[in-house]
């Protein structure tokens, strides 16, 4: 018995010691961080990899090599690509995909199914945009200061996301509204203006296809619109009736994102229309208005009025792009799913989002003006 219980805790000390079976070495890989989209005038697929050298080193010290080729599926673009290097191509977790506007246009899931369907590909970092023009231009710039370019983008991105110019977004997060027929999405818009890549604002999808975008100022307020909120939301609203370029004119705000209030109501009504409260409780600090008296109760109150009614008609505007792009980003339709399966069933939904009645209000309420006073 002794002898039996030695032998099996040497066997279970092998196996323990022996190391993953199926380990998959990186020594020989070559690690793509960023990976741009486009279609060709012959309706193949461009694909331009960023292929890093030494990621692990220092940023400003690394090399990178950035390769396309084209083919009829991504797999096969990709497998030209490996025709043109050494190694074998490997994708970084916490890496990007772009697709230029071309492509996005007509559909991005048949660009995505490879990448869902390939076991050994990163999902939960990647981030996402798309590149008002060719993606495949915005990865030849290489470099970026003394960044490489994937990681200059992907940094941008995230920031952005801090300021919610962008919602969050990565390539896992995006299947679920990608293949729901009651939910939309929208992703970073970038574009290359010069030598500088400048965030556009969001664009729009309706189910797989890119339909429209909405500009940096117009994002921030959508992103608190649609209850995914980061760290900083600002915003510059002109006040004061005089010149445009007077900046006593305009105030500076941000929105105190631990305390916003937001509540969406789907509604249908006797005759079968369907109904949307959207509202949003803004308590916010200002943080530059040159004209002052900010400590005043009545310029606070004239304020709030002011940026309430402003503000409430930009969430107008911006639903009024939503609905022309037909992008449900909302999420109407998955709310009409869930709680008036029989009405979804009777609609089709294309048609019918156009003429969902919406009634947006934002109250911006001054908590904070700043150590000025």
């Amino acid at each position: 018995m002794k002898k039996k219980r030695i032998g099996l805790f040497f066997f279970s000390l092998a196996v323990l010691l022996s190391g993953c079976w199926d380990q998959d070495s990186l020594k020989d890989a070559r690690l793509a961080n960023a990976s741009a989209y486009d279609l060709t005038d012959q309706g193949e697929i461009q694909q331009t990899l960023e292929i890093v050298n030494d990621f692990e080193g220092n940023q400003g010290n690394s090399d990178n090599e950035v390769h396309s080729a084209a083919g009829r599926s991504v797999r096969q673009s990709t497998d030209r690509i490996r025709t043109k290097v050494t190694g074998d191509v490997r994708f970084f977790k916490y890496g990007l995909i772009m697709y230029g506007k071309k492509l996005a246009q007509h559909d991005i899931y048949p660009y995505l199914d490879v990448l869902y369907r390939e076991p050994d590909y990163p999902t939960s970092h990647v981030k996402l945009a798309i590149v008002d023009g060719l993606a495949g231009k915005v990865l030849e710039q290489k470099k970026v200061g003394n960044l490489m370019v994937g990681e200059f983008i992907i940094r941008k991105i995230k920031s952005l996301e801090d300021l919610c110019v962008f919602p969050e977004m990565t390539l896992e997060k995006l299947l679920p509204p990608m293949l729901d027929p009651g939910q939309d999405f929208v992703l970073p818009y970038l574009a290359l203006e010069g030598e500088d890549i400048a965030a556009q604002g969001i664009a729009m999808f309706h189910g797989q296809k890119f339909t429209g975008s909405l500009d940096t100022e117009q994002s921030v307020l959508y992103v608190l619109l649609s209850g995914k909120w980061n760290k900083t939301a600002r915003f510059v609203k002109k006040v004061n009736s005089g010149p445009d370029n007077d900046p006593r004119n305009y105030v500076t705000y941000e929105a105190n994102t631990q305390r916003i209030k937001r509540k969406l109501k789907v509604g249908v009504d006797q005759e079968g229309r369907i109904n949307v409260s959207l509202k949003l409780k803004l308590p916010v600090t200002v943080v530059e208005y040159a004209d002052d008296h900010v400590q005043q109760q009545n310029t606070i109150q004239r304020l709030n009025r002011e940026l309430s009614e402003q503000m409430t008609q930009d969430a107008r505007q911006i639903i009024q792009k939503l609905q022309q792009g037909g992008c449900d980003a909302f999420g109407i339709g998955r709310q009409l799913i869930a709680h008036h399966p029989a009405l979804w069933k009777s609609l089709d939904w294309n048609d019918a989002y156009a003429n969902v009645r919406f009634q947006p209000e934002v109250s911006v309420d001054i908590i904070g003006s700043g150590v000025l006073n």
